[in-house]
């Protein structure tokens, strides 16, 4: 099969042709070598989605922001070693020193907005921004800042505050001042839900029994955190000029996608709005974003010029499988998953329990749809790629299991005392 063939099949697993679905790019070279629409606009006229179309990019908005404020270290304007308190003066120190730095690589400890003790952002007021930073500053820190990686959409709405002051510019119009004019980004832009913007695809979530209108979530919980729309053309031109060093120096480039150090020695891999990963290889530097109605993820690979995007109008879309998928089939690379099957009832005497890890619990039982690959092992059920290694046994049953994947770190969860 050709390359589009191979694309179009992995892509029809995923996206039901009268559903909401994805624009994907692969790009090798500055050159498009897929450049495609799969799946609806909107569901209710039928609108099929366009390569065209203009998506909710979520997350993928920080990589914007962290390039922001090293425009403006290289201009001298700031340091990410600057503290926050620097930048905004009513910022309660508490015996804490948090830096921009700390923000960038989600290590501040700073409370974090989405943490779960608020309301979900599409049931809170649109509050202003200034609100919602007082609410940020009057809440305690979760741990000394650098101590551990816990990511955080607190940290880049301050980023984006400090933006402001460093600049003297609204943090749009910085933006656009500084990225996306100079790059020819004519569709990237903050996203509300009142802006008219033509080809913007409607978001959905699926629900019990289909797919679900999503609701809009409150904007100014996400701006400089996940309030960005923009196309696949446009973020074809911004990682042009990222490989080009049209933005910031190659050296800079290089502190930013630097793996994080953290108090114990150790490192995490995520440097200044990008994730590191190394699979079969390869190293990349990649993003997701996830909202309500939309999901997203753009990938880098570092040793050559190969980048995919995927764009999509549907909550929770399996952007994580398809990328690997894109890249597979870019690389030329096999793939040959493992045999799977049910897990018996030997099993899950093994497996069966409610796990604990730093972002909540995970829970294995006769009802959970993973499938085993091996004694010890196992994996999730449409990608087997994404695995669950159990160890530690006490008289047959596992005490410890590790989320393992390829393109993210690998997350521990210990079973949780009983009673």
């Amino acid at each position: 099969m050709t390359m589009e063939q191979d694309i179009d099949a992995l892509l029809a697993e995923h996206v039901a042709p009268d559903g909401p679905g994805a624009a994907i790019a692969v790009i090798r070279d500055g050159a498009f070598v897929c450049r495609k629409a799969y799946g609806l606009a909107d569901l209710e006229w039928g609108t099929p989605l366009s390569p065209d179309c203009v998506f909710r990019i979520a997350s993928l908005t920080k990589q914007f922001t962290a390039t922001a404020v090293m425009i403006l270290e290289e201009r001298g304007a700031l340091s990410v070693d600057d503290p926050v308190e620097r930048w905004l003066p009513d910022w309660p120190v508490r015996g804490r020193e948090a830096t921009l730095r700390h923000l960038l690589n989600h290590t501040s400890g700073i409370w974090r907005h989405d943490s779960g003790e608020l309301p979900d952002r599409t049931r809170r007021p649109n509050l202003e921004p200034a609100e919602i930073l007082k609410m940020i500053a009057e809440r305690g820190f979760e741990f000394e800042p650098g101590a551990r990686y816990r990511y955080n959409n607190s940290g880049y709405l301050l980023l984006g505050a400090i933006i402001e002051r460093a600049s003297g510019r609204p943090y749009a119009e910085f933006l656009r001042e500084a990225i996306f004019a100079p790059l020819g980004m004519t569709r990237t832009a903050p996203l509300t839900p009142e802006a008219v913007t033509p080809l913007r695809a409607h978001g959905y979530v699926r629900g019990r029994t289909g797919f679900h209108n999503a609701r809009p979530d409150a904007h100014n919980w996400s701006n400089a955190a996940g309030g960005l729309g923009s196309t696949l053309d446009d973020l074809a031109h911004w990682d042009a000029a990222v490989r080009a060093g049209r933005l910031v120096r190659a050296d800079t480039l290089e502190r930013m996608l630097e793996d994080t150090p953290l108090a114990d020695g150790s490192t995490f891999p995520y440097g200044f709005g990008w994730g590191t990963a190394s699979w079969r290889g390869a190293r990349i530097f990649h993003h997701t974003g996830g909202v309500s109605g939309f999901g997203c993820h753009m990938a880098h690979l570092r040793d050559e010029a190969l980048t995919t995007i995927v764009l999509s109008n549907l909550y929770l879309f399996p952007f994580d499988p398809v990328t690997r998928g894109l890249i597979r089939i870019a690389k030329g690379w096999a793939y040959d998953p493992p045999f799977r099957a049910r897990p018996t009832a030997a099993h899950w005497a093994a497996f069966a329990g409610r796990y604990e890890g730093q972002d909540g619990p995970m829970v294995f039982n006769e009802r959970s749809t993973q499938l085993a690959i091996a004694e010890d092992t196992l994996c999730e059920a449409n990608d087997p790629e994404i695995e669950y290694r159990f160890s530690e046994p006490e008289r047959g049953v596992f005490q410890r299991v590790d989320y393992v994947s390829p393109l993210w770190p690998d997350v521990t969860f210990r079973r949780a005392a009983s009673g």
